[in-house]
């Protein structure tokens, strides 16, 4: 069996292979290539996204194929490359330190006095009051609220944040900025 799936978003292509045949594969590959190289006068960019790590030989047959079909391969995307996400089912209580290397999602709150570090994004379903302390500058942290936490991310310094609306805390020029998510209006009924 083989299915390649060709997505095209705001002229950046994304080849999605899977495949029990390669030599079949690259067959219909090149078929499906030539097909959108004409649309583009010959040349266009994709990445390339495998069922499974490619053998050297099949690699130098893949580049040949993008070759012969005008296509530029920019990167490779096997399925082991996804980011694992940790969920837990709790609050980070009070006095505790929790230490995360990969992204969260926590369906709780992480009470006052929690002290939490992490070096990828946190998600939170409930408020977040504790000391949170992310190491890269792309991090984030999302919740429901944010109740006097002490947030530092990448060099900033602490920083007391508090918003009762869902809001998400990130880091901007050596500044943290905090952006709600959900804006509440009210009306003066007259």
């Amino acid at each position: 069996m083989v299915q390649i799936k060709i997505k095209a978003i705001n002229h950046t292509y994304t080849v999605c292979c899977t495949y029990d045949d390669f030599p079949s594969f690259l067959t219909m590959l090149k078929e499906r290539l030539n097909a959108c190289a004409k649309g583009h006068s010959g040349k266009f960019e994709a990445f390339f996204h495998m069922q499974e790590e490619l053998s050297e030989s099949q690699l130098l047959q893949l580049f040949a194929c993008a070759n012969e079909t005008g296509t530029m391969i920019l990167g490779f995307l096997n399925q082991d490359n996804h980011r694992d996400l940790m969920i837990i089912e709790e609050n980070l209580h009070s006095g505790q330190t929790y230490e995360f290397d990969r992204e969260v999602l926590l369906l709780g709150s992480i009470q006052a006095e929690a002290f939490v570090s992490s070096s990828e994004n946190i998600y939170c379903i409930g408020s977040v009051g504790g000391n949170i302390d992310l190491f890269h500058e792309d991090c984030r942290i999302t919740a429901s609220g944010f109740f006097q936490a002490n947030i530092r991310i990448c060099d900033s310094h602490y920083q007391n944040m508090t918003s009762f609306a869902p809001a998400q805390v990130y880091y901007k020029e050596r500044k943290l900025q905090l952006k709600e998510l959900k804006e509440e209006k009210s009306w003066v009924v007259q």
